[in-house]
């Protein structure tokens, strides 16, 4: 049998009903009617040796096109291996009988976002507390159209052009996630362009000098912050790390005795575990910073966690806020520490190994050398250039 539009149009126009209770349109679909004449959309089928009954939504809030819509949508769930009831808990709750961005962010955090790693992740639920969650509030965000996305993210690209596009970018990500697990079919951020958005992020060419690395040098040391953030970054100046390669760094990561750090696959960008010499300068901070902390050693104010990406970024605007220097940011110390490297007679591919690069061609088949000594003796000579400039 076959539900029709008008049927559940005749029946909820009555003030009492006494037909049968449900109405079946095929494969679980069906429409529960109470003895008050309410309709109740419902899916009833078997997952993981379990009846279920799950409601869609109540006639005429939501139509029988749109109950077959999302009934479609439950059978495929299912059919995959998933269960059906995601289809609800996306939505938002309540009686809603659509999905909100809210809720296809939630879903994107909580079944993707946690499979990336731990600095993306941040980023990514930084995005949705700050710009995402609560953009379009109980709207449904298939029917939200292109115009208001359009305004949205130019709204946020007047004062942050490059912000807007990364929000962009990602936002299309986590929509297009949402669609591929059949919660949405479509949207109209499909329609915008990524061009059209802000600004794209440029590739860097910063390259803060001797002296102005001794200026942020003095001003980092000299600054009221905690020692973790302190030493966070001034060792990066000294290493030429990413910064959540030493930020999320446990205490585990540092072989003090051998004096070789290992940044572990999981905080690597390349997914390959990274490997440095402690040179002295370093040592002595890294010392100082095992004395304070215990197995977190660049702690917020949580010391069992690792001070997040915007706090550390806080404090760089702060520094940099005081020093009548161009824009800078923390990334720029890879450049200085390369160039600087370089100009010191360091060979290139050692270089690149104190970066974290993987080396290209067939070096990066067949040769797995870390070049520690050469590593070792660079930035011996990196940090010394350095101090004549901090006057230490």
């Amino acid at each position: 049998m076959t539900i029709l539009d008008r049927q559940l149009k005749l029946i909820s126009k009555q003030e009492s009903y006494d037909g049968p209770s449900e109405i079946s349109d095929g494969e679980g679909l069906i429409a529960r009617v109470s003895p008050t004449a309410k309709i109740t959309f419902q899916y009833r089928c078997r997952f993981n040796g379990k009846s279920l009954r799950i409601k869609i939504g109540k006639y005429p809030a939501t139509s029988l096109k749109e109950a077959r819509r999302k009934h479609k949508i439950m059978m495929e769930l299912r059919e995959s291996g998933r269960n059906p009831e995601i289809a609800n808990g996306v939505g938002g709750g309540g009686e809603q009988d659509f999905v909100t961005l809210d809720g296809c962010i939630n879903y994107w955090l909580k079944h993707y976002v946690p499979t990336l790693k731990k600095g993306t992740q941040e980023l990514y639920r930084s995005f949705s507390r700050n710009y995402y969650l609560d953009a379009f509030p109980d709207r449904n965000v298939e029917t939200i159209p292109a115009r208001e996305w359009m305004q949205w993210l130019d709204d946020i690209g007047a004062e942050k052009p490059k912000t807007a596009n990364s929000l962009f970018t990602t936002l299309r990500a986590c929509l297009n996630f949402c669609k591929s697990k059949f919660i949405i079919d479509r949207t109209d951020l499909d329609r915008i362009k990524k061009q059209n958005v802000g600004m794209r992020p440029e590739n860097g060419s910063r390259v803060p000098t001797w002296s102005e690395l001794g200026q942020i040098w003095l001003a980092i040391e000299r600054s009221r912050a905690s020692t973790a953030n302190k030493t966070l970054h001034q060792l990066t100046m000294l290493w030429g790390n990413r910064l959540s390669e030493l930020r999320l760094a446990r205490r585990s990561h540092f072989d003090m005795k051998a004096g070789i750090w290992t940044v572990p696959k999981e905080l690597s960008k390349t997914n390959k575990p990274i490997r440095r010499p402690i040179p002295t300068k370093a040592r002595a901070i890294l010392e100082r910073v095992m004395a304070t902390y215990d197995d977190v050693l660049f702690p917020g104010q949580n010391l069992n966690t690792p001070i997040t990406i915007s706090a550390a970024n806080r404090y760089i605007r702060r520094i940099r806020a005081s020093l009548p220097l161009e824009e800078w940011r923390t990334h720029d110390f890879r450049r200085s520490l390369s160039t600087g490297a370089s100009e010191l007679g360091v060979m290139p591919h050692v270089v690149e190994k104190m970066l974290g690069h993987d080396l290209g061609g067939v070096l990066a088949v067949y040769n797995k050398h870390d070049w520690l000594d050469e590593q070792l003796a660079g930035y011996e000579l990196y940090a010394e250039r350095l101090f004549a400039e901090v006057g230490m």
